[in-house]
């Protein structure tokens, strides 16, 4: 099992543009109209909200950062054994009915 991404190693890899995004990362991204330019700095200011050491095919952690407009930004970031090892899975704006305010946690289904 592959090391989690830290947000070091996160920063370090988008300061030096080695990272790539997954073809559904680049689609939904696309679609929601973020640019690159917001998509780095919402990790370059972003916090970890949540690790998955289990998740296949490598170990990721879910990223909270802001697009410009001030709406909050889910990364969901991969550490991977080929170079670029960052790879950006998944990026997707947090719904309101599953996520609390802080869109750090997770609401609870009852």
């Amino acid at each position: 099992m592959g090391e989690l991404p830290s947000l070091r190693f996160i920063r370090s890899h988008i300061r030096a543009k080695r990272y790539r995004l997954t073809k559904h990362a680049t689609i939904i991204r696309l679609e929601h109209g973020i640019t690159i330019a917001e998509l780095e700095k919402a990790l370059l200011n972003g916090e970890i909200i949540e690790r998955y050491p289990d998740a296949q095919p490598y170990t990721s952690c879910l990223v909270l950062g802001w697009l410009t407009s001030g709406d909050p930004l889910h990364i969901v970031c991969s550490r991977g054994d080929v170079e670029p090892a960052l790879r950006i899975v998944t990026v997707y704006e947090p719904e309101d009915a599953l996520w609390e305010s802080d869109y750090k946690t997770r609401k609870v289904r009852k």
